[in-house]
């Protein structure tokens, strides 16, 4: 059996013990049957990537942050991001708990092939090539570029984007001579819902920083539309087609 099969098989389980917690999706029709593909979302911490995965019912590949697929680095990265801040554990015992959280949380990352991001420069480009490799074997990405550092929407509260992904769009067009597919979601813990979005497209039109740049945009205020639309009770009566 492949590397691939092996993922596959595990993303496949993951889904199926975590069945009984997915959210309705509205607008299935709209997502692709199989890559290539990008798919964007909002993050709401862990709730974002969680429900994606188990919620929508294609086989994603998602970008990581690159410390929580190495063993050495996940268990500081737990502590500080989710096991102190938000269980409240310091201290022996609040690392204690992050190694342990740690070694499962990165086998299962690893273990589904998602794609490690760093901000290091060389890991950035290493991540863009394996992106394009999965993309070649029509597998879709999915990706959450919310950047806390940065505004957030004042009624939404959705981070702006980190826009380097839409690069990828630009790079994949260049390799293989045909546009890449971006899907923008919104995921509302509040609603248990996620909405799918058109997909938008990069317009190389501008030079590519700025058509960067306003591709990113596009992208965010498609995400904090459907955020909106969920937010104000909108699209939460679909048709069985459309809701799942």
């Amino acid at each position: 059996m492949s590397a691939h099969q092996h993922a596959d098989r595990l993303y496949r389980l993951l889904r199926l013990l975590g069945s009984s917690f997915r959210y309705p999706v509205i607008g299935l029709h709209r997502l692709p049957a199989h890559g290539p593909a990008v798919i964007i979302a909002n993050h709401l911490g862990s709730v974002g990537p969680v429900e994606a995965i188990l919620s929508l019912p294609l086989r994603l590949h998602p970008w990581v942050i690159g410390e929580m697929t190495d063993p050495r680095r996940a268990p500081q990265y737990l502590y500080d991001d989710f096991v102190h801040p938000v269980w409240g554990l310091s201290g022996r015992a609040g690392m204690l708990v992050s190694h342990v959280v740690a070694r499962i949380a990165v086998a299962i990352i690893n273990g589904i092939e998602s794609v490690p991001v760093d901000q290091n420069q060389d890991r950035t480009i290493s991540a863009f090539r394996r992106s394009l490799e999965l993309l070649s074997e029509g597998r879709i990405l999915l990706i959450f570029p919310e950047d806390n550092r940065q505004p957030a929407h004042p009624e939404l509260g959705i981070h702006h984007f980190r826009c380097g992904f839409v690069g990828l769009c630009r790079l994949y067009e260049r390799e293989f001579g045909r546009r890449l597919p971006v899907y923008p979601i919104a995921v509302h813990a509040g609603r248990r819902r996620i909405l799918v979005g058109e997909p938008i497209f990069y317009e190389d039109g501008r030079g590519p920083r700025q058509s960067i740049r306003v591709t990113c945009w596009a992208l965010y205020e498609a995400v904090c539309g459907l955020y909106g639309q969920l937010n104000n009770g909108q699209g939460t009566g679909g048709s069985p087609r459309d809701e799942r």
